[in-house]
């Protein structure tokens, strides 16, 4: 899979948790898009639509920031 087709991918999935439309910079934690409870909620879609497995100590602000460090996140996982 490309990095646009990852990152189309982890947008719907944020959109699905957030009920909202978002751009692939919004801080999705700092502009309070994002709780702790749908971080979690996201962390479980985004294992199921990459096939990747998130620990509880990486669902924090570094990798779940936005779009953009969420795709370089799964990007990691997968390599």
């Amino acid at each position: 899979m490309d990095t646009e087709g990852m990152k189309e991918i982890i947008k719907r999935e944020v959109e699905t948790v957030v009920f909202r439309s978002v751009n692939e910079t919004d801080a999705l934690l700092d502009q309070n898009i994002l709780d702790s409870v749908g971080a979690v909620d996201l962390a479980v879609a985004l294992e199921g639509a990459f096939g990747i497995s998130i620990p509880f100590v990486d669902i924090n602000k570094q990798h779940f920031q936005s779009v953009l460090t969420l795709l370089a996140y799964v990007q990691k996982k997968k390599a």
